[in-house]
């Protein structure tokens, strides 16, 4: 990933370190050394400090007395938290979404939804997360509260995380994520409010089964 300057410098230095996080450049229990990243990106070791603090919040690193910040693990009990939490959260925005959604956003919604699909069918996971990620920024207003928004933005790196170790196993099943995503809006634009979260229920218990079945391949190795 190329260190590109944009936004605030800490959320830049935050995506850069988090990007090598999610695609398993950087190992769990592994420690980040703010000296190192503050010379290679030639930044303070103030501005690598502050994006370790956003990195800690959006679970990706612990930050240890007397060790300072490393890689977290991921394990069984962590990945079913997330799913429990973040599919929770996504049912009700969808159930929302089915709703409250105008006819003016019709075609944003159409478009994301396209070019995702096209990503999906080229199984480019770095492109189709970074269109998915627009996405939930568009739909996420839905939840009507401001502290779920933020704790699902701090849920989607590691969310991120778990696909890249499927990913990596060659068990990769974009398009079968990017058909159950589209039969979810399918619903969501059918005014279809219970039917759009019983579908997010079935693709969040299909997701977590695919990242338990690639952490238990990953520890067996």
């Amino acid at each position: 990933m190329t260190f590109i300057p944009q936004d605030s410098l800490t959320e830049q230095i935050a995506r850069y370190l988090g990007h090598q996080i999610i695609t398993g450049h950087l190992k769990p229990g592994e420690r980040i050394q703010e000296m190192r990243i503050a010379s290679e990106l030639n930044v303070s070791r103030g501005s690598v400090r502050e994006a370790l603090l956003i990195l800690a919040r959006r679970h990706l690193i612990e930050i240890l007395p007397r060790r300072g910040a490393v890689v977290s693990a991921l394990t069984e009990v962590e990945i079913r938290s997330l799913y429990e939490l973040w599919f929770m959260l996504l049912k009700k925005v969808a159930m929302n979404a089915a709703i409250m959604w105008q006819d003016d956003e019709l075609a944003q919604f159409t478009a994301l939804i396209k070019e995702m699909g096209e990503y999906a069918e080229r199984n480019d996971l770095e492109r189709f997360y970074d269109k998915l990620s627009v996405f939930l920024t568009v739909i996420y207003p839905y939840a009507n509260n401001s502290f779920m928004v933020q704790v699902m933005e701090d849920l989607l790196p590691t969310g991120k995380r778990c696909s890249y170790m499927v990913f990596r196993l060659g068990k990769s099943e974009l398009m079968r994520l990017y058909e159950s995503f589209v039969h979810v809006m399918d619903k969501v634009l059918k005014r279809d409010a219970e039917g759009a979260g019983q579908l997010v229920e079935q693709i969040g218990a299909e997701q977590l089964k695919l990242a338990l079945d690639a952490l238990r391949v990953q520890v067996a190795q």
